[in-house]
């Protein structure tokens, strides 16, 4: 026989429930992803110095994204590469570049190579930098990442979880089970 929510009640909620449980997990999961992940950059535009013809080796140049406060020793960028704006030729580090990934800084090496793809084949002094960084927001524990990671999952459990509780309880109130 019913008990005192009702059957009806019952499979209301055990529904409402599982809906409401679809529509927070993409949002629970989408937050997570972002506290987790770090962000990625692609061709960001770089107008190097160049004196006559000659690429400047004292010239330090900076990240948009360049690491500040516990990311310098805890999230250097990670990733990084240069290459010419003309065709995509990628430098090479330490040989044309080398870069200060704590920092997120680089300075060029002034060689052949370095002028060749650099300044003769790019009148413009364009290049382009490539790196991942981390975004204000990112958990840099990994312990904690992975917790963050999990949350969804267990969240979907625990609303199955209370749904069959409920489907169960109308089964036993009709005997079914």
């Amino acid at each position: 026989m019913p008990t005192s929510l009702g059957t009806t009640g019952k499979l209301i909620l055990a529904f409402v429930t599982l809906l409401l449980g679809a529509v927070l997990i993409s949002s629970i999961a989408a937050e997570g992803l972002d506290k987790t992940s770090k962000d990625a950059i692609v061709n960001e535009a770089h107008e190097f110095t160049v004196v006559a013809g000659n690429v400047s080796e004292s010239t330090v140049y900076t990240v948009t994204n360049a690491p500040t406060s516990w990311k310098t020793a805890d999230c250097p960028l990670t990733s990084f590469a240069i290459k010419n704006a003309s065709g995509g030729t990628a430098l090479t580090i330490t040989t044309d570049y080398v870069p200060s990934l704590s920092a997120g800084t680089f300075t060029l090496v002034n060689s052949t190579a370095t002028e060749a793809m650099v300044v003769s084949a790019n009148p413009t002094n364009l290049t382009y930098v490539d790196y991942t960084y981390c975004p204000e927001n990112y958990m840099n524990l990994t312990w904690g990442r992975t917790i963050i990671n999990l949350v969804p999952g267990f969240f979907a459990l625990a609303i199955l979880g209370a749904s069959l509780l409920l489907f169960y309880s109308v089964a036993k109130d009709y005997d079914i089970i």
